[in-house]
């Protein structure tokens, strides 16, 4: 294999949120939040579009040829086989057909399967809080959460105050049936509803109602729409490029004020950082993840939050705002061979720009990836420590131990191929 600096590329492990989707909510449920016309989506709630594939396409059939990918598969100029590249995506609907867009355009000669687990509900690796799974802690870690929304909630919405009245004067008046679900018998403003969080899917998700919930969820829509429809800005036209970006920053400080709680990423993301950190080392209990030279895991943005917090990663990326995971996003675990055989992990974490994902001609703008090396700097017994970019394959082992919950492990899921091609 090609040499980058003075390591040979093993082996990478990457873990992706996936592309462009439809919101998640049903038009009767914006509805309950603007009375203005809400755009339609050409698929149901949640879904991955087809400018979706669109961007996902663009993006990796340029960046598998970069290094260190090129260097670990096609180094030798053969062929991709069945056997280099292992995908396991999530269940729902839109990281299989990212999962598929991914297989068929880093080998489109190949025809690579993705894997999804046979277990119809929910795979745990991917979302572990569920039932027996986590249970001593998850009671502890969802007080922690509610305590944080009604104590400190307050300050984020007034640090964030010209973003949310900027939403809040965008929406209008809320029709007066939300408005009585928040207690309040008058006609009311987004402004007026108050923070609430809810824990749905025994314990697996968490929402965030009132103001800031649905002004996360808005901003986080009106990125999906600047990207679905290149054309026009959204937010019915009246959100430039630059209140976007503005925007971006409030709903990325919100989304981490829930997502990289302790306790609570701790939970939720145990599971899959273990199962990432048995790919890495080749100790996984599966032996074609253990023989693949690439390993992709397709999942969500909270995934990557949560293993984030837990090895205290941290970016700063030129277009978006500070730890913000737009779709496609990646954190990508390479191991290395140093000249002497040690074998050591560093991570970074890649986005497409925005201005990218903006464009209609998406494979033409450059740069057309950002790109940022990460410091593993995880708490461990309360203390941080002060930053390393690489660590040998037994620290990053001995580590991910350290700062997960081993309650949290679940059952190692049967998997089987997806069809979504």
């Amino acid at each position: 294999m090609c040499c980058m600096s003075d390591k040979k590329v093993k082996k990478i492990v990457v873990l992706m949120r996936h592309g462009i989707r439809a919101p998640n909510q049903t038009m009767q449920k914006l509805t309950e939040w603007s009375k203005r016309e809400w755009p339609v989506w050409s698929v149901p709630p949640g879904h991955l579009t087809e400018r979706g594939r669109e961007l996902l396409k663009a993006f990796w059939e340029q960046y598998r040829i970069q290094e260190p990918f090129k260097s670990l598969l096609f180094g030798d100029n053969s062929c991709i086989t069945l056997n280099d590249v292992f995908i396991h995506a999530d269940i729902s609907e839109r990281t299989q057909a990212s999962a598929a867009v991914f297989a068929s355009t880093i080998a489109p000669e190949c025809e690579l399967p993705y894997f999804i687990t046979t277990n119809k509900e929910l795979d745990p690796v991917y979302h572990p809080v569920r039932g027996a799974v986590c249970k001593s802690s998850r009671g502890k870690a969802e007080n922690e959460i509610s305590t944080l929304v009604e104590t400190s909630f307050s300050k984020l919405a007034e640090k964030y105050s010209d973003q949310l009245n900027f939403v809040n004067e965008l929406l209008g008046p809320i029709p007066k049936v939300t408005c009585q679900g928040y207690g309040i018998d008058d006609t009311c403003q987004l402004i007026d509803l108050p923070a609430r969080v809810n824990f749905a899917n025994s314990g697996r998700t968490i929402n965030l109602r009132g103001a800031m919930g649905i002004k996360a969820t808005l901003i986080q829509n009106w990125l999906l729409e600047s990207a679905e429809w290149p054309d026009r800005d959204p937010g019915w036209g009246l959100i430039t490029p630059d209140r976007l970006s503005e925007l971006l920053v409030a709903r990325s400080a919100i989304f981490n004020f829930l997502n990289r709680v302790d306790g609570y990423s701790r939970d939720r993301g145990s599971a899959i950082l273990n199962d990432i950190a048995g790919a890495v080392s080749g100790t996984h209990y599966d032996p074609k993840v253990n023989e693949a030279k690439l390993v992709m895991y397709m999942g969500h943005d909270t995934n990557m939050a949560h293993i984030s917090e837990l090895l205290g990663f941290e970016w700063d990326l030129d277009g978006w705002a500070y730890n913000d995971i737009p779709p496609g996003s990646f954190l990508q675990f390479t191991l290395w061979e140093k000249p002497a055989g040690q074998e050591v992990v560093t991570a970074e974490f890649i986005a497409q720009p925005l201005n990218v994902m903006r464009s209609a001609s998406p494979d033409q703008v450059l740069p057309y990836f950002i790109k940022k090396e990460l410091s593993f700097k995880p708490q461990s017994k309360g203390v941080s420590s002060t930053g390393e970019s690489e660590y040998s394959v037994e620290r990053f082992g001995d580590v991910v131990q350290d700062v997960i919950n081993s309650d949290c492990i679940p059952e190692m899921p049967l998997l089987t191929k997806g069809t979504l091609f």
